[in-house]
């Protein structure tokens, strides 16, 4: 009887979670059925892809390691909306407002989030490879360690972002406003920053061997020991700029606006300088460019 009793209580266990998990099912493929939600909404784990929440108004939801491939959020309100580790490739946030939203971990490879609002947004570790970002904002938002390769994100408006670490080789950020922000040992190899603002940021250890900094702005900036070589710096302006240890080696510094820096130790190797003049090669530029290569 014990036995009997035992073997009931278990099937009883197992019929309730297979109910759970239906109800679980229905509930998400209500969501996101054509009408504007309303209030937040809780599906985390849920199968939501090819959804639409077009315009629908879902502060304060839950859809934490959802799978929402091109899932359509266009000019929806997601205020707080936790998005963590959720998979977002290919959807829609184009105009949408993600204020404080949470996207930590999530995958958002290839999202258009043209003119989307990420004020204060949680982003630590995003993938936004080869996203839309076209005029977005993204003031205060946390992209610490984020991969964004080949993003597209001119104009953008990113004042005091945090961006440490971010991988954004051959990124588009010209024309983007990035006062204050914080982009120390960021990896800015072969991107376009033309006539972006960078005063007052850091890019303290940054990569930015190759870039595009035609125009750019880098008043009262700090690139302490940034890498700058082969890069294209005409036209920029570099006022008060802290470049102790920077190079730019082979750089095109021709029309820049150089005045009141910080240069002890910055490498001008064959760089051309504003005055029309080849910057000399010293310490281990001078020894590496002297070294005569080997007999064959």
């Amino acid at each position: 009887m014990r036995s009997l009793a035992n073997q009931f209580g278990w099937l009883t266990l197992f019929i309730g979670g297979v109910l759970a998990i239906n109800l679980g099912v229905a509930s998400a493929q209500n969501l996101g059925s054509g009408v504007k939600e309303s209030g937040p909404q809780t599906c985390s784990l849920c199968d939501l892809r090819y959804r639409s929440y077009l315009g629908a108004k879902l502060d304060g939801s839950d859809f934490h390691g959802s799978y929402l491939f091109n899932a359509n959020f266009t000019r929806s309100s997601l205020v707080s909306v936790n998005f963590e580790s959720a998979f977002m490739v290919l959807a829609e946030f184009e105009r949408a407002d993600l204020t404080n939203a949470n996207l930590a971990k999530a995958n958002l490879g290839k999202t258009s989030m043209y003119g989307a609002t990420l004020r204060g947004a949680r982003m630590i570790f995003v993938d936004l490879e080869e996203a839309y970002l076209e005029a977005a904002e993204l003031t205060g938002a946390d992209l610490t360690a984020a991969n964004m390769p080949q993003v597209r994100m001119p104009r953008v408006f990113a004042s005091g972002a945090l961006m440490r670490s971010a991988n954004l080789k051959e990124s588009d950020l010209s024309e983007g406003n990035f006062r204050g922000a914080n982009l120390e040992g960021a990896n800015l190899a072969g991107a376009n920053l033309a006539n972006a603002d960078f005063s007052m940021a850091n890019l303290r250890d940054a990569n930015l061997r190759g870039a595009n900094l035609t125009g750019a702005n880098f008043s009262y900036s700090t690139l302490l020991n940034a890498n700058l070589t082969g890069a294209d710096a005409s036209k920029a302006t570099l006022y008060g700029t802290n470049m102790k240890g920077a190079k730019f080696i082979d750089a095109n510094l021709k029309g820049a606006h150089i005045a009141s820096v910080i240069k002890i130790g910055t490498d001008f190797c064959n760089a051309q300088m504003p005055d029309g003049k080849v910057g000399k090669c010293t310490g281990k530029s001078a020894t590496s460019k002297s070294k005569k290569p080997p007999a064959k």
